[in-house]
């Protein structure tokens, strides 16, 4: 089995038109339309968590470092 070469064109492609745009909408129609996050909440949640024990983590280390200091003087 022999596969053909693939063909290149030489012609560009043309730029493709913009979208239209809506018309002018209240501001409070627009936010109800729209959605909060493409992201889901157990993704917000789990980036939450890993956010904050992070923090609490270097907060740790810091205070301990800071006590241990004051420790040896």
């Amino acid at each position: 089995m022999t596969r053909s070469a693939a063909r290149r064109t030489s012609a560009v492609q043309a730029e493709k038109a913009s979208l239209p745009t809506p018309a002018a909408v209240n501001s409070s129609e627009t936010r109800e339309r729209l959605p909060t996050s493409a992201v889901p909440w157990y993704w917000r949640l789990a980036l939450f968590l890993w956010v904050t024990s992070f923090a609490f983590l270097l907060l740790y280390e810091w205070l301990a470092g800071i006590l241990k200091a004051l420790r040896q003087h």
